[in-house]
Order: structure tokens, then C-alpha cells, then sequence
């Protein structure tokens, strides 16, 4: 299996910001239960993974090759949607603190 250019950059894009996420998540709550916090981290990036593949493997169900690219338009298009209502949310409901 060749390794494209695509799967470098994801890759790249994953393993910035997944150590960002864990620091910011574990330095927000109580210091004596990591353990729990990283859990529920962990299980929440793993069912939200799993939502999105599904996703996108529901819009990309067909095997005829127009419908196939209809289904891979249409998922970018709900993915970069999804992406701009969490940033929105978090940027307008998240109280930072003083």
C-alpha cells in the first residue's frame, strides 16, 4: 500500500493537536483524579473517531463512480460544517477563566 502526501499530513495534523487536547483537558479539572479525566478523553476521541467514519462510510456507500465522488463531496462538505459549528461552540459558549 503506498503512502501518499494525504496520509503524511493527517497524520502531522493528529499528532499536534492530540497532546494539546490532553494538556488543556487534564490541567482543567481536579489534580488528583487524571486518571478518570484521561479516560473519559480517550473515550470520547475514540466514539467520536467511530462516528465519523461512519459517517463518512454511509455517504460513500455506492460503488458506482459518480455517486462514489457524490458521497465524498457530500461528507467534506458535513465534516468542514461539523468543523465550523465545534469551533463557533467553543469559541462562543466556553467562559475562559481570570
Amino acid at each position: 500500500m503506498a503512502t501518499g502526501r494525504a496520509d503524511a499530513d493527517g497524520g502531522g495534523g493528529i499528532a499536534l493537536i492530540v497532546p494539546t487536547i490532553t494538556n488543556v483537558t487534564l490541567s482543567s479539572v481536579d489534580p488528583f483524579r487524571p486518571g478518570i479525566t484521561s479516560g473519559v478523553l480517550n473515550t470520547a476521541r475514540q466514539v467520536g473517531g467511530m462516528l465519523g467514519v461512519a459517517m463518512c462510510g454511509y455517504f460513500v456507500r455506492d460503488t458506482t463512480p459518480t455517486a462514489f465522488m457524490q458521497g465524498v463531496h457530500l461528507s467534506l462538505i458535513v465534516a468542514v460544517v461539523l468543523l465550523f459549528l465545534g469551533a463557533a461552540l467553543s469559541f462562543f459558549c466556553l467562559k475562559q477563566e481570570r
